[in-house]
């Protein structure tokens, strides 16, 4: 039988598998098998017979259940759902197993796994489902050989670029699962590290997640489900061990006899069978992934070789003139230069098809693009050149990103981060961009070069875990993270930031005579009233919760203030949406409790107290009659229309 272990590589999305760039002559092998596994798709399952002695037949008879020890959080291998079912991977190996043998499994739906491991070792529990065969096991359970193959990787949180190893964790604490494998292989063999024993794999990230933990150290496919599962947009997968998971199922050490029966049992399970199972869990993406080290050694390899040539031909021409008698030795040099160049045209064509690139003068004018770039922004080769890079500028990205990017590469620096592109059609696009200044001999700076990931589709699942499904505003997760960072921004650079908070007026008697889905309509409405309201860059709307919105402006005073909240609280008015039981208008209206607080840095804000006295202002407009904006900034003032 042949273990599944997928070439898991450079980028992770989701549960996503990535082949690198470079590896690209390995993409003719992946699609093959791709194909095959699409062709496999419709092939019925093989019910190719066990061949079992009389001895095993025996035994089986008169051992119709065992006891199965399971980890009942543990996906996507197996785990017990909220039907208190047990499922996974490993689990639809038990099945498969239980009925080619003809047996029951008792799955133990209650016990956490040290629980479970106990009780194998008392022998209260027969067998393990799916485990790692550890020298700790080997003492009270008999392994079969491994079904399940998966890599052993390392988690860190995205604002950590790359983990070379274990050796890079020493002197951090490194989260692992308390009783699985993976505890027992780092605590035998990397004694340096300290570890955190986290309950399970969801509580083990949530502790990376908000900085409990420097990293988590498990398998790709249950840290690439939970990641998924729980939203955890914070984390990422940096590196990768020596160490594998290689998954089999164990039995107690006084069941010799169930062994071989268990090893014909899974010697039986066909390709297809096991395909089945592996796209029932395992979702497959290729896509081209950059290593932009490596990128940059070809790019310096190519050019030197370039100049190499250049200078190489000009000394062949100047002795092709001055000896005669060397022109059969110039003759072969020519042959070598011409193959060497075919090459040099192939390296040149791959860098240019796949890799989104472009060079400026020391302006910043576009003077060269590859074919990458044109064909994601939409714009010709002809329509960029001799333009800028705000040809393809979207409007959502602040001026203070350009602003230090220029700051970084006039200075000399590489400046990399995450920039939203607008096609040509209107349309956009994600890129991680890496651009380096271009120096002459002197030093001098003659112009900048772009290397540029699309990102496109790790920003849209981004962008879906923070954006409330309704509306279409910031969700209130989003909120929660956002605003200390735009206080902390406003701190910095001594900026007054505005709280809103926006509530829609006697909005439960809206919905109980209009019905939920005109509800859903009004709200939909309310918030892009909003949202047209709020276009200034460094401007968020969010849906809190309910008929509850939020807003986050920064303003030059309080006099702004009122002006946007007054526009804000008026365009939701103007909509003239019909509301026969509201008692302050006839039609839809809101009211606005707001917060203005001029940050000076010498200090923290106090983000709570900042909620706090903004919602009390909502309370104050609630209490005057609805349809107004109140401050609890501005002593005595609020705005009042009577409509």
């Amino acid at each position: 039988m042949g273990t599944l272990s997928p070439n898991f590589e450079a980028i992770f999305v989701g549960i996503d598998l990535t082949i690198n760039f470079y590896n690209w002559k390995s993409r003719i092998p992946v699609l093959i098998a791709t194909l095959l596994l699409v062709i496999s798709d419709g092939v019925l399952a093989s019910t190719s017979t066990i061949q079992l002695n009389e001895d095993e037949k025996r035994w089986l008879s008169e051992h119709q259940s065992i006891r199965l020890a399971v980890d009942i959080d543990w996906s996507p291998f197996e785990y017990i759902d909220d039907d208190n079912q047990y499922v996974g991977m490993a689990a639809e190996y038990i099945a498969l197993v239980g009925q080619k043998l003809g047996i029951e499994f008792e799955v133990e739906k209650e016990k956490p796994w040290s629980e479970a491991v106990a009780a194998v070792k008392s022998g209260e529990l027969d067998m393990y489902s799916c485990v790692v065969s550890t020298v700790q096991r080997r003492e009270y359970v008999n392994f079969t050989e491994p079904y399940l193959s998966f890599p052993m990787v390392i988690v860190t949180s995205d604002q950590v670029a790359y983990v070379n190893g274990l050796k890079d964790l020493r002197n951090e604490t490194v989260a692992v699962v308390r009783g699985y494998a993976t505890q027992d292989l780092l605590e035998k063999n990397h004694p340096e590290l300290e570890l955190y024993l986290a309950d399970n794999v969801a509580d083990a990230l949530e502790k990376l997640s908000v900085g409990k933990v420097y990293a988590y150290i498990g398998n790709i496919a249950t840290v690439s489900h939970v990641i998924k599962r729980d939203g955890l947009t914070n984390i990422k997968i940096s590196g990768e061990t020596p160490y594998n998971y290689e998954l089999s199922m164990g039995v107690r050490k006084d069941w010799p006899e169930l062994m071989p029966i268990l090893q014909k049992a899974l010697d039986s399970i066909t390709e297809q069978e096991h395909d089945q199972i592996y796209r029932n869990w395992i979702k497959l993406r290729y896509e081209h992934g950059y290593d932009y080290h490596l990128l940059a050694e070809i790019l310096t390899g190519v050019f030197l070789i370039i100049m190499i040539i250049l200078v190489w031909n000009r000394r062949l021409s100047s002795e092709v003139r001055k000896r005669v008698e060397t022109e059969k030795l110039l003759n072969e040099a020519h042959r070598q230069l011409e193959q060497t160049n075919r090459q040099l045209v192939d390296y040149v064509d791959i860098v240019d098809k796949y890799v989104i690139t472009s060079t400026t003068d020391s302006k910043g004018i576009i003077t060269s693009t590859s074919d990458a770039f044109c064909e994601i922004s939409g714009y010709s080769q002809q329509e960029l050149i001799g333009n800028d890079h705000s040809i393809v500028r979207h409007q959502d990205m602040p001026a203070s990103i350009y602003q230090d990017l220029w700051r970084s590469i006039t200075s000399g620096k590489t400046w990399q981060g995450e920039i939203k592109n607008r096609k040509k059609n209107g349309d956009y696009y994600w890129v991680q961009a890496y651009i380096s200044p271009v120096c002459d001999e002197q030093g001098n700076i003659t112009g900048y070069t772009a290397i540029r990931e699309d990102i496109t589709n790790k920003k849209l699942a981004e962008e879906l875990s923070i954006t409330d499904e309704l509306t279409s505003l910031f969700n209130r997760r989003h909120f929660n993270n956002l605003f200390p960072q735009e206080l902390a921004r406003a701190e910095r650079e001594k900026k007054t930031i505005v709280l809103m908070i926006i509530d829609v007026d006697y909005f439960k008697p809206y919905n109980d005579n209009y019905g939920h889905q005109q509800g859903d309509n009004a709200l939909q409405a309310v918030s892009a009233a909003i949202k047209s309201s709020l276009r200034r860059a460094g401007d968020f709307a969010f849906r809190i919760g309910g008929e509850e919105f939020g807003a986050i402006v920064t303003v030059d005073n309080s006099d702004a203030a009122c002006a946007i909240a007054e526009k804000l609280r008026k365009a939701v008015a103007d909509l003239g949406v019909e509301h026969a039981y509201s008692e302050v208008a006839a039609h839809l209206t809101v009211s606005i409790g707001m917060e203005i607080h001029q940050c000076d840095g010498s200090q923290s804000a106090d983000m709570d107290l900042i909620y706090r006295l903004a919602d009390d202002a909502l309370y104050q407009a609630k209490e005057n009659g609805r349809n107004q904006v109140a401050s609890s900034c501005i002593e005595g003032w609020q705005a009042t229309i009577n409509e």
